[in-house]
C-alpha cells in the first residue's frame, strides 16, 4: 500500500504538511495558541476546508492532553468551567453546521483569526477586562468559532487573558478548555462525514508530530531569542493569511 493510499497525500505535499505541522505546534506549545492555525490552511489545499478543520480536532486533542498533563498543576478550574460553561453546546452546533458552510467563508475564518493572534499576541497594550459573566458568554463565541473555523486560539486568549490568566496558568486553562472542545466537536464531525475513517491515519501522524512540538518546545525556545521567534511567527502567520485569501479569491 502506497502512502498516498495510507495518508491520502503524496509523499512531498506530506513532508510539507508535517513540517508546518510540526511548526505549530511548537509555536501552541509556547504561547498557547497558533497550532491548529497553520494547519488547517495547508491541508484545506487538498481537502474540503470543513474536512481540514475537523482533520485538526483529533490532532489538537492529542496535542492539549499532553499540554495540560505538563503544566496541570496550573490549571484555573474556576476558568475553565466558566469559559466551557456555553462553549461546548455552541461547539457541537458549529461543528454540525461546519459541513454546510462554504469552503470560501471557513478559510477567510481562519485568515481573520490569524490577523486577530498576530494582533492580541502582539499589538495590543491594552487587555480588555473580562467578568466572569463576559467570560461565560465570551465561551459561546469562543464554542461557536473552534465548531465552524476548527481553531479558538485568538478568542480564547482575549477572553482568558482579559479574565486574568497569565503564562503558566494561561497556557494550562487553555489546554484543558481545548480538550473540552475537541472531545464535544469530534462526534459531531464524525456524524455529519467530515471526519471519515480514511482521515485518521494521517490525524494519528499528526498527533505524533503534535508530541514532538511538545517535547521540542522549551529546548528550541531557551536557544532561540524570544524577540527573533515572536518576528519569525508574526511573519509566518501573516503569509499564512495573505495565502488563504488568495486561495479564496481564486475559488
Amino acid at each position: 500500500m502506497t502512502i498516498s493510499a495510507i495518508f491520502g497525500l503524496d509523499l512531498p505535499c506530506l513532508i510539507l504538511v508535517v513540517v508546518v505541522g510540526w511548526v505549530g505546534f511548537v509555536v501552541s506549545s509556547t504561547f498557547g495558541v497558533g497550532g491548529a492555525l497553520l494547519l488547517i490552511p495547508l491541508l484545506a489545499q487538498r481537502m474540503p476546508a470543513a474536512h481540514a478543520v475537523a482533520l485538526s480536532a483529533p490532532v489538537m486533542l492529542f496535542n492539549n492532553v499532553l499540554k495540560a498533563i505538563v503544566f496541570r498543576k496550573s490549571i484555573d478550574r474556576r476558568g475553565t468551567v466558566l469559559v466551557s460553561a456555553l462553549a461546548l453546546p455552541a461547539a457541537f452546533v458549529g461543528a454540525l453546521w461546519a459541513a454546510r458552510l462554504d469552503d470560501r467563508w471557513i478559510l477567510i475564518g481562519v485568515a481573520a483569526l490569524i490577523v486577530i493572534s498576530v494582533v492580541v499576541e502582539r499589538g495590543l497594550d491594552r487587555r480588555m477586562r473580562m467578568s466572569d459573566t463576559g467570560l461565560l458568554w465570551w465561551g459561546a463565541v469562543t464554542g461557536a468559532v473552534s465548531g465552524l473555523c476548527g481553531a479558538a486560539g485568538p478568542p480564547t486568549a482575549i477572553g482568558l487573558r482579559g479574565w486574568g490568566l497569565e503564562h503558566e496558568r494561561f497556557v494550562a486553562t487553555v489546554a484543558l478548555f481545548a480538550i473540552l472542545l475537541q472531545l464535544v466537536k469530534i462526534p459531531a464531525y464524525v456524524g455529519n462525514g467530515t471526519l471519515p475513517l480514511e482521515r485518521w491515519p494521517l490525524a494519528l501522524l499528526l498527533s505524533a508530530v503534535a508530541a514532538l512540538g511538545v517535547a521540542v518546545a522549551p529546548r528550541l525556545l531557551r536557544t532561540v531569542p524570544t524577540r527573533m521567534f515572536a518576528l519569525v511567527l508574526d511573519g509566518i502567520l501573516v503569509a499564512s493569511a495573505a495565502v488563504i485569501l488568495l486561495d479564496v479569491a481564486r475559488r
